[in-house]
C-alpha cells in the first residue's frame, strides 16, 4: 500500500512536516549572530554559504526544497533592507552582489547536498586549527596545576582570540576542565566614572573608520585625527582648518555609500575634535581601548616567548601604538598597563655592551627536549621588528621543525603576528601604488615610509620598484611640488598658478593650504531664459578667481536643490526643467575642493548694499575716500558686465532633406561663436546633433518620414543665446 493511501484524512502531509523544521526568520537575531560574526572576521570570504544564509548544516537535509528556497529569499530580502546600515552596509552590498550565483547552488538539491559534505569537512578542519592554540595552552596548564587556574581564564580568552575565537567559544571550550584556585582572587575594581566618550560612541567611530578604509581600498585611518591628517596634539585652529577642508571634499563626493560614511565621520569630528581640548583628550583616552585591543595579543605573544616584555619588543610595540593614533605619553602608559595585566615586567633599556641572557637547550623544566627553537623565535621576532617579514617567516618555519610540545603556543603566536604584518603590508602597498599612479606623492610618502619601516623585504607590486626607490622618487616629487608652490605664491595670478600645481600634483597639501588662504570669488548675475523647446538656459558672469568650474543646481518646489551639472563655461542648459513658472537656479564656483558662496537668479545687485550696479563697488568706496578715486571704482567692473556680450540668437533656421535621407540644417548667426544644434525626436525629447562654428550642419542620424524640428543656439564668451527653431523651406 502506498504511503499516500495510509495517510488519514486531515493528517499533515510529509511536505507540511518538513516545513515545520524551518523556524521563522528573525532579522534581528540573524544580524547579531551571523552578520556580526562575518563582519568581525573580515567579510564574506571568511564564511560558507550555509552560514551566510543561516542554513543548519546537520538538519538542512530534512528541509523541503521550497523551504530552503524560502529561507534563501528571506535572507536576501533582509540584506536588501540593510544596505544603508551604518555598520553592515558594505558587507551586505557584497553579499547581494553574489546572491544570484549562490542562490542557484543552494536551491538545487544535488548541488546543496554536495556542498554540505564539503562544508562539513572544511568546518571540522577549520575548528581544529582555530582551537589548536587554545587547547595546547590549556593542556600545559592542566598538566602543571591539575586544572585551569581561575586567574588564567581571562588570559586564555586572549589566547583564543589569537586563533579567531570569540570569548563565548573559549568559555564553552573551557567547561571541559575544572577551574582551580591557586592564588587568592583579586579584589573587584572600584566602579569607575562614566567616560566622557562612551564605549558605544568609540565603537561607532571605529566601525566608520574601518568601513571608510574598505571603501577606499586603503588601510583604515586609526583615529579621527589621522583621518584629517593631524597629530594627536593638534590645536583648535588646526582642527577647524582641516575639518572645513574635509567638509568641502565631502560635498563633492557622489551620492554613494562613501559619501554617507564621510558625512557621518564629520559629525563625529565636530562632536569630538572641534568641541575643544577637553573632549579631544577624552576621545584619545577612548582610542586607548582600541589600541589596547589590538596590542594585547601581541604583547602576550612576546611574553610567551621571552617571559617578559624585552626592551626591543617594547620599543617596537611603542612605535605601533603611536602609529595607531596615540600620543607618546599614552602609548607608554598603555604598554605598562598591559604588561601589568599579564603579570609580567617591562625590561629596562640595556647598556650597549650588555647582552641579554639566553635560554640554552636542556634548560631545567623541560628535560629531554631541544630548546633551540626559542633562540630561532627570538631571531624571528627581531626580524619582524626590523621590518624583515620574509626573513621572519623563514625563521618561524625553521623553528616549527622542533618536536618540543612546549613550542606550539609561542610558535603559533609569532606565526600569526608575522602573517598579520604581511597582510597589512600588502594592503599598504596597494594604497601606495594607487597614490603613486594618481601622482599624490605626499600621500605615497606616508605609505612608503611605513613600508620601509615594517616590510622592507616584501616585494613591490608589478610595475613598481622597491619601497626605498619609490620613496626616494616620491620625496623628489614632493620637493619639486613645494618649490612650485612657493613660486606660485609670488605669481601675478597666485590662484591660477596654484591650480596648475594641483593639476600636476593632485591633492598636494602645501598647494591646498596656500589656495585655501586665498579668496574664492562667486559668479554673479545669474539669469535663466526658457527656449522654444522648453529647456532653460542658465548663464552667469565669471568668477573673479581664475581656473574655476561651476556647479549649477535647480531649486525644486519643496526647497531642495537638484544639481543640473558642472561646467567650465559660463552657461548650461537644463533640459529637465519643469514647465510652468521659471525655477530658481543656484550657481557656485569650485576650485580644488573649495566652494564659493552661492549666486542665485535675480540677485545681481543683492550682495552690495550700495545702489551702484557692480558688487565690487561697495567694498572699494570706503577704502578710497579721495575724490579722484570714487568715480574710478565703478569703471573697473565694466568689462565683466557681460549681458551685452551674450551672442544674438540665430535666425532663419531651415532644415531640408537630401536625396540620401540626411537632413541639412542652415541658419544665420553672429561670427566668432559656436553653435549647438539639437533635434527633437518623435517622443518630444531633444538630442544633440553636433556643435560647429559654421552656419550649417548635416544630420545623418535623422529618421525617415516627417522632417524633424531643429533648435540652434549660439555660445560665446558672454554666455548662451536663446534657441531658434527650424522651419520647413
Amino acid at each position: 500500500m502506498s504511503a499516500t493511501s495510509c495517510s488519514a484524512p486531515g493528517a499533515a502531509t510529509p511536505e507540511a512536516v518538513m516545513r515545520s523544521h524551518r523556524p521563522p526568520f528573525d532579522g534581528n537575531d540573524y544580524r547579531k549572530r551571523v552578520l556580526a560574526s562575518v563582519h568581525r572576521r573580515g567579510g564574506p570570504e571568511t564564511a560558507d554559504l550555509f552560514e551566510l544564509y543561516d542554513l543548519p548544516l546537520e538538519d538542512v537535509g530534512r528541509w523541503h526544497d521550497r523551504e530552503v528556497e524560502a529561507q534563501v529569499d528571506e535572507v536576501w530580502g533582509f540584506w536588501q533592507r540593510q544596505r544603508d546600515h551604518p555598520k553592515y552596509g558594505t558587507l551586505v552590498g557584497q553579499l547581494v552582489a553574489a546572491h544570484d550565483v549562490n542562490r542557484a547552488d543552494l536551491v538545487d538539491r544535488r548541488t546543496r547536498e554536495s556542498m554540505a559534505t564539503q562544508i562539513r569537512s572544511h568546518r571540522e578542519g577549520r575548528d581544529a586549527a582555530r582551537f589548536h592554540l587554545l587547547d595546547d595552552a590549556v593542556a600545559r596548564l592542566v598538566q602543571r596545576h591539575g586544572g585551569i587556574p581561575r586567574d588564567k581564564v581571562e588570559g586564555l580568552v586572549e589566547v583564543g582570540a589569537l586563533g579567531g575565537l570569540s570569548p563565548d567559544e573559549v568559555r564553552t571550550r573551557l567547561r571541559r576542565h575544572r577551574v582551580v584556585d591557586v592564588a587568592p582572587a583579586p579584589l573587584p575594581p572600584a566602579p569607575a566614572r562614566a567616560p566622557l566618550v562612551s564605549d558605544h560612541r568609540r565603537q561607532q567611530v571605529r566601525d566608520l573608520l574601518d568601513e571608510f578604509g574598505r571603501l577606499q581600498e586603503q588601510p583604515p585611518p586609526p583615529t579621527l585625527f589621522a583621518l584629517l591628517g593631524l597629530d594627536p596634539g593638534a590645536d583648535d585652529a588646526e582642527v577647524a582648518f582641516r575639518a572645513e577642508g574635509w567638509r568641502a571634499r565631502c560635498r563633492e563626493l557622489p551620492p554613494l555609500r562613501i559619501r554617507a560614511v564621510a558625512d557621518e565621520l564629520m559629525v563625529h569630528v565636530a562632536d569630538l575634535l572641534e568641541a575643544g581640548p577637553i573632549v579631544r583628550d577624552a576621545y584619545l583616552d577612548a582610542v586607548v581601548e582600541d589600541v589596547r585591543e589590538k596590542l594585547r595579543p601581541r604583547v602576550r605573544a612576546a611574553v610567551l616567548v621571552e617571559d617578559r616584555l624585552v626592551a626591543d619588543d617594547h620599543d617596537h610595540l611603542y612605535g605601533e601604538a603611536v602609529s595607531l593614533g596615540l600620543d607618546p605619553g599614552r602609548a607608554s602608559e598603555l604598554l605598562a598597563s598591559i604588561a601589568a595585566e599579564l603579570g609580567t615586567v617591562v625590561e629596562p633599556r640595556r647598556d650597549a655592551g650588555r647582552s641579554r641572557p639566553t635560554t640554552h637547550p636542556g634548560q631545567p623544566g623541560q628535560p629531554g627536549h631541544d630548546r633551540s627553537w626559542e633562540g630561532v623565535l627570538r631571531e624571528a621576532r627581531a626580524a619582524l621588528r626590523r621590518g624583515r617579514l620574509l626573513e621572519a617567516r623563514r625563521l618561524v618555519a625553521q623553528a616549527g621543525a622542533t618536536r618540543d610540545p612546549a613550542a606550539a603556543t609561542p610558535l603559533r603566536a609569532v606565526a600569526d603576528e608575522v602573517d598579520r604584518a604581511v597582510r597589512e603590508a600588502e594592503l599598504r602597498w596597494r594604497a601606495a601604488a594607487t597614490a603613486l599612479g594618481a601622482r599624490r606623492f605626499a600621500e605615497a610618502v606616508e605609505h612608503l615610509t611605513d613600508l620601509c619601516r615594517t616590510a622592507a623585504d616584501l616585494p613591490a607590486p608589478a610595475g613598481l620598484q622597491s619601497a626605498e626607490a619609490e620613496l626616494d622618487r616620491a620625496r623628489r616629487e614632493v620637493v619639486q611640488a613645494d618649490r612650485d608652490v612657493e613660486s606660485a605664491r609670488a605669481a601675478a595670478d597666485p590662484a591660477a598658478a596654484l591650480a596648475a600645481v594641483l593639476d600636476r600634483w593632485p591633492s598636494h597639501p602645501a598647494a591646498l593650504e596656500a589656495l585655501a588662504a586665498m579668496p574664492l570669488h562667486p559668479p554673479s548675475r545669474v539669469r535663466a531664459t526658457r527656449g522654444p523647446s522648453g529647456a532653460v538656459v542658465v548663464a552667469w558672469q565669471a568668477s573673479g578667481t581664475s581656473g574655476v568650474t561651476y556647479r549649477v543646481a535647480r531649486v525644486e518646489a519643496d526647497g531642495t536643490a537638484r544639481v543640473v551639472g558642472r561646467t567650465g563655461e559660463l552657461g548650461i542648459e537644463d533640459g529637465g526643467a519643469p514647465s510652468g513658472a521659471m525655477p530658481e537656479y543656484v550657481v557656485v564656483a569650485l576650485q580644488a575642493g573649495r566652494t564659493s558662496v552661492e549666486a542665485r537668479t535675480g540677485q545681481a545687485a543683492a550682495p552690495a548694499p550700495t545702489p551702484q550696479p557692480a558688487p565690487p563697488v561697495a567694498p572699494v568706496a570706503p577704502v578710497a575716500p579721495a575724490a579722484p578715486v570714487a568715480p574710478a571704482a565703478p569703471v573697473a567692473p565694466v568689462a565683466p558686465m557681460a549681458p551685452v556680450a551674450v551672442p544674438a540668437a540665430p535666425t532663419s533656421v531651415v532644415a531640408t532633406r537630401a536625396a540620401d535621407g540626411a537632413v541639412h540644417v542652415r541658419w544665420s548667426g553672429p561670427a566668432g561663436v559656436e553653435f549647438k544644434v539639437s533635434r527633437q525626436g518623435p517622443d518630444g525629447r531633444w538630442q544633440v546633433v553636433g556643435r560647429t562654428r559654421a552656419t550649417e550642419i548635416e544630420d545623418g542620424g535623422a529618421g525617415r518620414g516627417e522632417l524633424p524640428v531643429y533648435a540652434v543656439e549660439a555660445r560665446g564668451d558672454g554666455g548662451i543665446s536663446p534657441e531658434a527653431l527650424s522651419s520647413a523651406p
